[in-house]
């Protein structure tokens, strides 16, 4: 049986939990805030190579609508206006 552990917290993750997919694969986040975090950390670290920061990433949100980032930018600029409860 697979284990799905938020890369955040390291706790398992609940069915309807957050995964991000990219070509390399999938990562499992708790909630909104651990997406939040986690995103917003990538995008932000320095010397993130152009190849990372203009990667493709599709969101799988709990209610199972997917969600399609053209950058790991637009992802955390989403995650931070949900996980405050300011999106649209």
């Amino acid at each position: 049986m697979k284990r799905r552990i938020c890369s955040y917290d390291m706790a398992a993750v609940p069915e309807d939990g957050y995964i991000v997919t990219d070509e390399r694969g999938e990562i499992y986040l708790c909630n909104a805030r651990c997406l939040c975090i986690w995103a917003v950390t990538l995008a932000t670290k320095p010397g993130l190579s152009e190849e990372l920061k203009a990667r493709r990433l599709v969101l799988k949100v709990p209610a199972g609508e997917e969600l399609v980032f053209e950058s790991i930018a637009g992802l955390a600029r989403w995650a931070s206006s949900h996980a405050l409860g300011t999106a649209e």
